[in-house]
């Protein structure tokens, strides 16, 4: 599954943990000097593009459901001004049903589209309306890097609330049943938007969290599942338990599963056993 889910190529100078509690923050600390801009932004597109091509290599390892009729079509919204791209992924049947929005991370459409297609499928052959949303489109970006994340996110937050909206109002979707699903940057504006819209009714992230200072703002959270390798070195498992927290605050039960020795990319077997538990957390909550 799920949406470049691959282990990281180059081996940063430094602690291993690599971003703050509350930050999404990868870059590396411990080192004596900081590489020059130019040879970080190669490295940066040198652990994307292997991702993508590990991801797609790891494509064959996990089993697909049986086939479903589905309907699927290219969209598009307006926010901030700029047409936002969502490709549609219906099921066959008459009358209005639950929708999952799913985000990608920082990798965009360029890494690991092909996972988060076959998310979206998936979904729907459960009876969902799954919707990929190009929140990218907003910005003009293709990817993004640590300091585009810390700059941005509040923007592609902003488009995440204009694509609950669009949900909302679309004739194949029940209002009231609309979820989220996001992977790393994806997973943080897939709960940031879940602690602020009472229209979301359930989110799942993988490998996700918080944004800085964002957990005394949490007034609500809906059913949430939570996600995480325990030896994550891009977004520490603790960013996971700050999730669970903040859920538990609200007064809402978080469901989590933590996968014991899996990094930021997960291993064939943790990877399907996260993609049915997500499929069966939608099923259950919406």
């Amino acid at each position: 599954m799920i949406i470049g889910l691959v282990r990281r190529a180059v081996i940063c100078p430094g602690p291993q943990n690599s971003m703050h509690s509350t930050r999404f923050d990868t870059r590396c600390r411990g080192a004596e000097s900081s590489p020059p801009r130019w040879l970080t932004v190669i490295h940066s597109v040198f652990v994307m593009l292997s991702a993508g091509l590990l991801a797609m290599l790891m494509l064959g390892c996990v089993s697909p459901p049986a086939e479903g009729r589905i309907g699927q079509r290219t969209e598009k919204f307006i926010s901030g001004g700029r047409p936002i791209k969502v490709e549609v992924f219906a099921p066959e049947s008459a009358g209005r049903v639950p929708a999952v929005l799913v985000l990608y991370g920082s990798g965009g459409a360029l890494v690991g589209k092909g996972e988060m297609v076959r998310l979206c499928r998936e979904l729907s052959r459960t009876g969902h309306v799954a919707m990929l949303v190009h929140y990218f489109n907003r910005t003009g970006s293709l990817w993004s890097t640590d300091e585009k994340n810390d700059r941005l996110w509040p923007v592609w937050a902003d488009t995440v609330k204009d694509a609950v909206t669009f949900a909302a109002a679309h004739p194949q979707v029940d209002p009231d049943a609309i979820g989220l699903f996001g992977y790393s940057l994806g997973g943080f504006l897939a709960v940031e938007e879940a602690t602020r819209n009472p229209r979301v009714r359930a989110v799942a992230e993988l490998a996700g969290g918080l944004f800085a200072g964002r957990k005394p703002a949490v007034r609500r959270m809906p059913p949430v599942l939570v996600l995480h390798g325990r030896e994550d070195q891009r977004v520490p498992v603790k960013q996971a338990f700050a999730i669970a927290q903040a859920a538990r605050e609200t007064g809402t039960r978080p469901t989590v599963k933590i996968y014991e020795g899996e990094g930021h990319a997960l291993s064939s077997a943790a990877l399907q056993d996260a993609m049915t538990r997500t499929r069966e957390f939608f099923r259950r909550t919406l």
